[in-house]
C-alpha cells in the first residue's frame, strides 16, 4: 500500500512541477541549478554508505558555486542510502 502512496506522491509532485509557471528568477536560484545533478547522484547512489552519497551531493553543490548544508545534506544521503530520493 505505502509504495501505491508513493507512486501517488510522486505523480502529484510531477503534476505540480509542470503546472507551475515559468520563472527566470526560480531557474536561477542554486536549489534550482542543482537539483537535476542531485536527482542523479539519488537516483545512482541507493545502497552506497551515507557518507559517501553526502559527499557527492556536497561535491555537486560546489559545483554549482553554493556552499553545501552538511547537516541537511547528511539526513538526505541517509534517506538516499536506503532507497529513497528526496529529489525526484
Amino acid at each position: 500500500m505505502a509504495a501505491r502512496n508513493e507512486g501517488g506522491a510522486q505523480l502529484q509532485r510531477e503534476l505540480l512541477r509542470l503546472l507551475r509557471p515559468h520563472s527566470r528568477r526560480r531557474d536561477e536560484q542554486l536549489s534550482e541549478r542543482v537539483r537535476p545533478r542531485l536527482d542523479e547522484i539519488a537516483r545512482n547512489s541507493v545502497g552506497r554508505p551515507a557518507p559517501e552519497v553526502a559527499s557527492a551531493l556536497a561535491d555537486a553543490v560546489r559545483a554549482e558555486g553554493g556552499t553545501p548544508d552538511l547537516a541537511a545534506l547528511a539526513e538526505f544521503a541517509e534517506e538516499i542510502s536506503t532507497g529513497g530520493n528526496p529529489f525526484a
